[in-house]
């Protein structure tokens, strides 16, 4: 199940993806449409989340292993979150009315953060799979993107400074950097969650020791 919940996870990332292209093309209806579909996934990832706490809960395995994947379980539904977040704030101004080294940036980012989610699937996989060496070279490579995030969104806040104000609200420049922001957050929840599967892998291994 947590497994599953963080290929969930994946495809919310993809779908934020889409709607920023559909944001940059002008093209509301389709956001629209897909931001509703990317409710939608964010919901079923809380229900799963949900059950994996109900089924730990009345689970044998070790306390520390229950409550590791308990943590993970909510480390994994924080990049689902932050990612609705996201969206939600992007259906509120106009990408397409922003300048193009943003859109770019807004567009770059997002890729690295759903190459980020697809790293934390296999890191977690390897995780319950119990090749936990690979495991740890998967969550290095999170960490890596996430610190390539982390640069992307520093020169967007740079680009920030640089826009002139004529024709565009401040309202809407307040919200382009909200959005900004919270697609560095998705990629931060994505490094803690695999600081999450390190802090897993260290207890399995003595354990195996």
């Amino acid at each position: 199940m947590v497994l599953e919940h963080s290929k969930m996870t994946t495809l919310t990332v993809e779908q934020l993806a889409q709607c920023i292209l559909y944001a940059i093309a002008g093209r509301k209806e389709e956001l629209r449409k897909n931001f509703e579909v990317l409710e939608q996934k964010e919901r079923e990832a809380d229900m799963v989340r949900r059950t994996i706490i109900a089924e730990l809960a009345r689970g044998e395995l070790p306390s520390d292993e229950r409550v590791g994947l308990m943590r993970l379980g909510r480390q994994i539904d924080w990049i689902t979150d932050w990612a609705h977040e996201a969206s939600r704030i992007l259906v509120l101004f106009d990408l397409s009315q922003m300048p193009k080294q943003i859109q770019d940036m807004a567009v770059e980012m997002c890729s690295t953060v759903s190459d980020c989610t697809v790293k934390v699937a296999a890191c977690v996989q390897r995780l319950i799979d119990g090749d936990l060496d690979e495991s740890l070279k998967a969550a290095d490579e999170v960490e890596r993107l996430e610190e390539k995030v982390d640069a992307l969104y520093q020169k967007a806040r740079s680009y920030l400074t640089d826009i002139k104000t004529d024709g565009i609200k401040t309202g809407s420049l307040i919200l382009l950097s909200e959005f900004i922001g919270a697609i560095e957050n998705t990629a931060d929840r994505c490094e803690d969650s695999c600081d999450q599967v390190r802090v897993m892998a260290v207890t399995l291994s003595k354990r195996m020791e």
